[in-house]
């Protein structure tokens, strides 16, 4: 990735990393993470911490599953999108909307 998407994956992490701790984890995505809007949420099937667990699984993968995604892992994640979008002002407009940047 060049140099600008990663400056965006960086910003968004930071965004995310309320703590400032390296990880985000259940307590970073509080008030910056809205989940009323999922079904499951609405129907009661799930709390709000089930939600998020969920989310944050979606960044943990080879089977590192600890509950804490580090900037690496929110990286690689997003190597992976970043490699199926063609122009750098999608990708730019993607993140932006996505995480509010």
């Amino acid at each position: 990735m060049n140099k600008n998407r990663l400056a965006l994956i960086e910003k968004a992490f930071k965004k995310l990393d309320k703590t400032g701790d390296g990880f985000v984890t259940i307590e970073d995505l509080k008030g910056v993470y809205e989940c009323k809007n999922n079904a499951d949420y609405q129907t009661g099937h799930k709390t709000k911490d089930d939600i998020f667990k969920v989310f944050l699984q979606k960044f943990e993968v080879g089977g590192h599953v600890d509950g804490k995604v580090t900037k690496e892992e929110f990286q690689n994640y997003y190597a992976g999108i970043s490699a199926a979008i063609d122009t750098d002002v999608y990708f730019d407009l993607m993140m932006r909307q996505t995480w509010k940047l």
